[in-house]
């Protein structure tokens, strides 16, 4: 049976839906990541779930040497293209973020915009700690950007409707379990398309427990992605700055 996302994000509709959600917004978050590490001009940087290559791109833009993973092909050849167009050196490779192996170590490693959870199991969904663990330079920074779960089941919007184009996106949301599912129904000439997203609302003391239990270790929460102070209710992020125990 496929995931969610296997038909999701190869569609041709999902970057449509998620416009909003772009480079200037990604910029914000590259520079602030990089505001609160020392990277060397030469840095060596690895996004997992890289998705269309924001993050990825605008790191390759500043020089790094950078290497995205994700399993969309759809995404993957967006980010490939972009970055030919724009002659940026970045490598995108389609594999699982959770397996994915390179005999290389990392200087920054990142997995953002809510690239986590998709999973059935924490096992599966924790995996992931243990592979950037594997990855991470000694004193290397890896970046977790995740949704906030306690804002998110005090603040879901149940329903919105919203239009591109010709096209009329409605989002149904829910919180089903230990998860938040979003239903979304996209109308177009006269058709629909359905699609769906389901995230495991993981708080922030049980991401932190995963991590350390993988041999990372928090040193820095953040609640924005200007940077502002977590607060579990109001905030609408959890971003983790993690480093290798010592």
């Amino acid at each position: 049976m496929k995931l969610w996302f296997e038909d999701w994000f190869e569609s041709e509709e999902y970057l449509k839906v998620y416009q909003h959600r772009n480079s200037e917004e990604a910029e914000i978050l590259v520079s602030f990541i990089l505001s609160q590490i020392n990277l060397s001009a030469k840095a060596k940087v690895l996004d997992l779930g890289c998705g269309a290559g924001r993050h990825a791109l605008l790191l390759a833009k500043r020089g790094f040497d950078v290497t995205g993973v994700d399993q969309s092909a759809n995404l993957l050849s967006v980010a490939a293209d972009e970055a030919q167009k724009n002659g940026l050196h970045a490598t995108f490779i389609r594999d699982d973020i959770r397996t994915v192996n390179f005999n290389e170590k990392f200087d920054l490693i990142l997995n953002v915009f809510t690239s986590f959870g998709y999973f059935e199991t924490d096992e599966d969904n924790f995996s992931l700690f243990s592979n950037v663990e594997s990855h991470l330079a000694h004193d290397g920074t890896f970046v977790f950007d995740f949704l906030n779960a306690e804002n998110v089941r005090h603040n879901l919007t149940p329903f919105s409707k919203t239009e591109i184009g010709d096209m009329v996106i409605e989002q149904t949301r829910k919180i089903e379990g230990k998860n938040v599912i979003k239903e979304i129904a996209l109308h177009q000439n006269g058709s629909v398309k359905n699609f769906r997203e389901s995230v495991r609302l993981y708080s922030k003391e049980e991401l932190i427990t995963a991590i350390n239990n993988s041999n990372l270790v928090v040193e820095m929460i953040f609640g924005s992605y200007t940077g502002e102070s977590f607060d579990e209710k109001s905030s609408s992020r959890l971003i983790l700055l993690c480093k290798k125990k010592k």
